[in-house]
């Protein structure tokens, strides 16, 4: 969208002027001191992924035209992003969906141009038939081996379909007592609390799982047994930071819980700060809060806090 200057005050009309105001030239009035300020506008999508596959949709008008994107759109004054988000999807692919959580926020504009910002959210289907809108040519369902990324029509989108691959083509495995070793690097260093990994990965009575990324631990989980109580407890989730809201944490808590199914326990125990942000991940793999503390009692931690127990039955 070509960007074009304000001419007029929009409280006077009286002919707007370029003046320095702070660090920046702007357009100032001078009849009545009104700053014009020239906004980026704003735009709402979401990454829909069915039975690991992600949805997208083939336009049918410029900018872009016959090329793949997210379903995205411009936010209404009247709607949240969020709502925004679930109505550009519908009415691009026909898909009802709930918003799961935030992905990403990007620029996109070029030179010249009125720049933008993307609000990016991860969403499941609830509702809808996969279908092309009035203004789309198709609409399709693409696995991480079958993505069209060289007719991607916006780089805003091929930035988020690049990182879902990488996501999507993260290895998860059993740690190595060289990988645990690894991985107490990458928690101390981002997290500051200390940790035995390595014990976690050499016993018979627990398990250390870790997210690859080429070679490298991006992600842990550790997993280990209480046989007095017939349960398995999880003593560390955690993703390194720019790894974070795709997908890595929930498949590293599911790949504990698949070997807790594998030792016949009846419960899957783990515990976390009231305030940590992680815990969502434990409410979606349907874990319960079944407890609250007053201190750490599973794991030491840098200071005493309110931390939540949760269980999960299998």
């Amino acid at each position: 969208m070509e960007m074009e200057e304000p001419k007029y005050c929009p409280r006077c009309g009286a002919r707007l002027e370029k003046r320095m105001f702070g660090d920046r030239i702007r357009h100032v009035c001078p009849k009545c001191g009104y700053v014009f300020y020239l906004n980026p506008i704003v735009a709402a999508g979401a990454l829909v992924e069915v039975d690991g596959k992600v949805a997208l949709v083939r336009r049918g008008v410029e900018p872009g035209k016959g090329l793949w994107a997210l379903p995205s759109g411009y936010v209404e004054a009247d709607e949240t992003a969020e709502e925004a988000a679930a109505r550009e999807t519908r009415e691009e692919i026909g898909l009802e969906i709930e918003i799961e959580n935030l992905l990403g926020v990007y620029s996109f504009g070029s030179p010249g141009e009125l720049h933008g910002v993307l609000i990016l959210y991860a969403a499941r289907k609830t509702g809808g038939k996969l279908r092309a809108g009035d203004d789309a040519q198709d609409a399709r369902l693409f696995a991480p081996h079958e993505l069209p990324m060289d007719e991607i029509a916006f780089e805003t989108s091929k930035m988020a379909l690049r990182e879902w691959l990488r996501a999507r083509m993260m290895v998860y495995k059993p740690a190595t007592e060289t990988e645990a070793r690894e991985a107490e690097e990458l928690y101390r260093k981002h997290d500051g609390g200390e940790c035995d990994f390595v014990s976690l990965a050499m016993s018979v009575d627990s398990e250390l799982l870790v997210a690859m990324d080429q070679g490298t631990v991006v992600g842990v989980c550790g997993v280990k047994l209480e046989k007095h109580i017939d349960s398995a407890l999880i003593t560390k989730l955690f993703v390194k930071p720019n790894y974070r809201r795709w997908g890595i944490g929930s498949r590293l808590l599911r790949e504990a819980m698949s070997w807790a199914r594998t030792r016949s326990v009846a419960l899957v125990r783990a515990e976390a700060g009231a305030t940590n942000p992680g815990i969502v991940v434990y409410l979606k793999a349907g874990f319960k809060v079944c407890g609250f503390l007053e201190y750490p009692i599973l794991q030491p931690g840098p200071e005493p806090g309110a931390f939540l127990q949760l269980c999960h039955r299998l």
